[in-house]
């Protein structure tokens, strides 16, 4: 009596795991697809230089790879809106490299603009690649090129200490006591 049973229940399990094995077939076929769309359109674009202004597909990954050109030619508002088009969209490596990429574009400039002798001009890029430096480091805290690019913006442009805004610096190094908040000295 049992056989009948397990030879339907086998049939059913093995009738389940092909649907399962087409499903993923098929999801991993039209990622290979869209793969192999996205590196024909990079192809392009890097063989035909007329290509490279052309607006990109809907694709984090090419507004990524669309936005060197303009880094390279100096167009940093182009080139930051569309890293920052990609980094709003994606939620996965391509936002983090996105990230990583307007932080990498923030900084060149910011340095590019100090050596120019204009520090109070290069504070709000600074700043900025501060600001995308750490959001991707709390995506993935283990990106040490961001975290040793992040030491090189601190290092030009250390953040204020919010203890010390509008007070006079204090030369020793030291605190008082009753300067020290949460602690009090009167009684109980």
């Amino acid at each position: 009596m049992a056989a009948p049973f397990v030879k339907s229940a086998l049939r059913f399990a093995l009738l389940a795991l092909g649907v399962a094995l087409a499903a993923a077939l098929a999801l991993e076929s039209w990622r290979l697809a869209r793969a192999l769309h996205v590196n024909r359109e990079l192809a392009a674009r890097v063989a035909n230089p007329a290509l490279r202004g052309a607006p990109a597909l809907d694709d984090p990954r090419l507004w990524v790879a669309a936005a060197r050109q303009p880094a390279g030619a100096g167009d940093i508002a182009q080139a930051a809106a569309l890293l920052r088009r990609a980094a709003d969209v994606s939620r996965d490596g391509v936002r983090q490299v996105a990230l990583y990429d307007l932080g990498n574009l923030y900084l060149r400039e910011a340095l590019r603009v100090q050596a120019s002798g204009a520090d109070a001009s290069a504070l709000p890029l600074f700043e900025l690649a501060k600001e995308s430096y750490r959001a991707v480091l709390l995506e993935r805290p283990t990106l040490w090129d961001a975290k040793f690019n992040l030491e090189l913006a601190l290092r030009a442009a250390p953040d204020a200490d919010p203890d010390d805004v509008g007070a006079p610096q204090i030369l020793t190094g030291e605190r008082a006591v009753t300067t020290m908040r949460a602690f009090t000295l009167g009684l109980p």
